[in-house]
């Protein structure tokens, strides 16, 4: 079979490329970018630069019989206008749904987010499954919009077609590529007074085993993609080594990084702040049904990425 694969220069493209070209089913994979991957990519995969908005991507994506849809703007930078950050996530993802509709490939994997559950509902909960409803894209965090957003355009889009719709809901993704997200957590380390959330952090290597997966036979539906366990968020700070964490209320965290946002060219959308502190636990139990196997549990995902 071959591979079209969107944000394939982008931290979890490349990771997905390398783990597709190690498996002898997939015989050619399209990845497509805005920049050049900074290092090299297997010899499987023919780099294409595209806009995932070009009106070529139809015509790229020919021949293909399963797309993997991973280009989003996840750390959002106060230089991008928000409408250009909303087109590229949003019209993005409707213009690679269409063209998959129109090459009629037969599985489209999405790489979506816990992030995409309507937070209000989910916070204090236990173990959430997929019927959870979806946000409603109206909430303070881009981020969780986007997630929300993009999985109704594609239900809009492929749900009435024969293509295999498949949506991974990963929590914090972490491992030895994923030095940004480590370095946001260090830049926004803080302790909001009476809370200690609960976080659930899965190595990267298992939500590749689960996109694989989702391109190798049908998966049709949302999986959560999570470890078994959770560590309270203290844990995660002793962890990374940060023995002084500040204690601030919530809204003063969120103003020192919205100037550190605004005027210091930090990576940390203010809305980061909330999602770090947001109290919740998902469930991995229907993933596990189809035989995928958590690897390790989130202290040790952590771990891997320092």
């Amino acid at each position: 079979m071959r591979v079209f694969l969107t944000g394939v220069s982008g931290y979890f493209g490349s990771l997905l490329a390398e783990t597709l070209a190690r498996v002898s089913e997939v015989e050619g994979i399209t990845g497509i970018d805005v920049a050049e991957p900074a290092t090299g990519l297997p010899a499987k995969v023919d780099f294409v630069r595209m806009d995932i908005r070009s009106p070529e991507v139809e015509a790229a994506m020919a021949g293909h019989e399963v797309v993997i849809h991973t280009a989003f703007i996840v750390l959002w930078f106060a230089k991008m206008p928000a409408r250009v950050r909303d087109d590229i996530n949003l019209n993005g993802v409707q213009n690679v749904a269409r063209a998959a509709a129109a090459n009629e490939v037969q599985r489209f994997v999405h790489a979506s987010s816990t992030a995409a559950y309507d937070l209000e509902l989910l916070l204090g909960q236990s173990d959430t499954d997929e019927n959870s409803a979806l946000g409603k894209g109206d909430s303070s965090s881009y981020y969780c919009n986007g997630k929300a957003m993009a999985e109704c355009t594609l239900s809009e889009v492929l749900g009435s077609t024969g293509t295999v719709l498949t949506f991974l809901r990963p929590t914090w993704v972490l491992g030895p590529r994923n030095r940004a997200t480590i370095d946001s957590m260090r830049e926004t380390a803080v302790n909001i007074p009476g809370r200690d959330p609960r976080t659930q952090y899965v190595p990267e290597e298992d939500v590749a085993a689960a996109f694989l997966q989702a391109v190798l036979a049908d998966m049709p539906g949302a999986y959560n993609v999570a470890p078994d366990d959770f560590i309270r968020l203290s844990e995660a700070w002793q962890i990374l080594g940060l023995d002084s964490v500040r204690t601030v209320p919530a809204w003063a965290a969120r103003l020192v990084a919205a100037v550190q946002w605004r005027f210091f060219g930090s990576q940390t959308h203010p809305s980061w702040v909330g999602l770090m502190m947001s109290d919740a636990t998902v469930s991995n139990a229907k993933l596990r049904a189809t035989g995928w196997v958590s690897s390790c549990g989130s202290a040790d995902a952590l771990r891997s990425a320092l």
